[in-house]
């Protein structure tokens, strides 16, 4: 345990010598997965859905969200030169998934976003050995098309909402 808050805290500083590190450790998958899925629970407990099923709910696609997130940035980086194998891009991106435990406060949560965004593009540069600009790439791309559709999705809904109420 006293490893895992150590490298915790190494990720949060944003040392860059601990992804590879946490990368290279079959025995981190665990903690990464571990992490993730409490700082979900934790930013979930602010949401309409009640303390319990915020916990739980964030818990499992805190977890599941850390599988299915790497998986689309182990694929956008081979577009850019990425030579990780995807089990060892999940290991730091869980840990990077920390910051996301500020959104128990919501004004928070965009700062843990950020703050994870930041962390996973560090980690991505140092395990996929690319520059900075291809590990920026291999973030925010597929950050911002999910962005791009949850706002499409956003407004479809709203719209169907609107007109099935008669506004």
């Amino acid at each position: 345990m006293d490893q895992v808050i150590e490298r915790l805290t190494r990720v949060l500083k944003l040392d860059s010598t601990v992804f590879k590190e946490i990368a290279d450790d079959e025995s981190a998958t665990g903690p990464a997965v571990g992490i993730a899925a409490l700082a979900s629970a934790i930013g979930g407990i602010s949401g309409d859905t009640g303390v319990v099923s915020g916990i739980i709910f964030g818990a499992i696609f805190g977890a599941i969200g850390l599988f299915v997130w790497t998986g689309l940035v182990f694929l956008t980086g081979k577009l850019f030169g990425g030579k990780a194998p995807y089990i060892q891009l999940v290991r730091p991106i869980g840990f990077a998934a920390a910051p996301f435990a500020l959104g128990i406060l919501p004004i928070l949560g965009i700062v843990g976003l950020a703050y994870s965004l930041v962390i996973q593009v560090r980690a991505v540069r140092e395990v996929n050995e690319v520059g900075d600009g291809s590990a920026v790439a291999t973030v925010l791309l597929p950050f911002g098309v999910l962005f791009i559709i949850g706002v499409l999705l956003a407004l479809l809904v709203g719209f169907a909402l609107l007109s099935a109420f008669g506004a």
